[in-house]
């Protein structure tokens, strides 16, 4: 797999709320598929997203709040009390 322009980014602070980077990773065809953290299932897509040391669909990584897709809003998620959740749902 091969990262497509996106920076991985490391935690904030300590406080534990972090925002973490997401990778939008290119799926090699003679890989084995990953499974997803959202939903369970085999990722057979081209492209899947990597964060929090999981592997996604595009369609899976959803902001808990809002139900956004995060990989489109940025390259960036935030968590608070164990919530994935958007840059505009964390600051609320």
């Amino acid at each position: 797999m091969e990262a497509i322009n996106r920076p991985r980014r490391k935690y904030l602070d300590a406080s534990k709320q972090y925002w973490i980077g997401i990778q939008m990773l290119s799926v090699q065809p003679d890989t084995k598929p990953k499974g997803c953290a959202g939903c369970n299932r085999k990722i057979k897509d081209r492209y899947l997203l990597k964060a929090l040391d999981k592997y996604w669909h595009e369609d899976c990584l959803k902001c808990a709040c809002c139900d956004c897709r995060l990989g489109e809003v940025g390259s960036t998620l935030y968590t608070k009390a164990n919530l994935i959740l958007c840059r505009r749902d964390y600051l609320r």
